[in-house]
């Protein structure tokens, strides 16, 4: 499970409104682009955690996780990225999000280029 903290606080109430608007007609609330991640993000998860309801790195439930601003502990996606960089990966362009990790679309999924390695 991960920490209580401010960010994940926030990140889980993000993500909880989100999911609630995402799938009713008032979906269009939720900006076009970020719309495009979330469906992005959900088929770029890790299958595991999709089918055991929760993320295996961290806990948070899914897919309310994906609906938040926050990146995948697990390397699945990336932070929610700004409309012009978000327009840049669906036109073929590697991105490097605000963690430093760099990022591609491969077959409408989110791929980690470099992905660290624990000591």
């Amino acid at each position: 499970m991960g920490k209580i903290t401010i960010k994940n606080i926030f990140s889980f109430i993000q993500g909880n409104i989100r999911y609630k608007l995402f799938y009713t007609k008032y979906s269009f609330l939720i900006r076009k682009s970020r719309r495009e991640q979330i469906s992005t993000r959900i088929k770029s998860m890790n299958m595991t955690c999709f089918n055991q309801g929760s993320c295996i790195t961290c806990g948070c439930a899914t897919v309310k996780l994906q609906m938040a601003n926050k990146a995948c502990d697990g390397f699945c996606y990336p932070p929610m990225l700004g409309s012009r960089q978000w327009t840049l990966l669906k036109a073929g362009y590697k991105i490097t999000d605000t963690n430093g990790i760099a990022w591609k679309l491969q077959n409408e999924k989110f791929v980690c280029l470099n992905k660290p390695t624990e000591n």
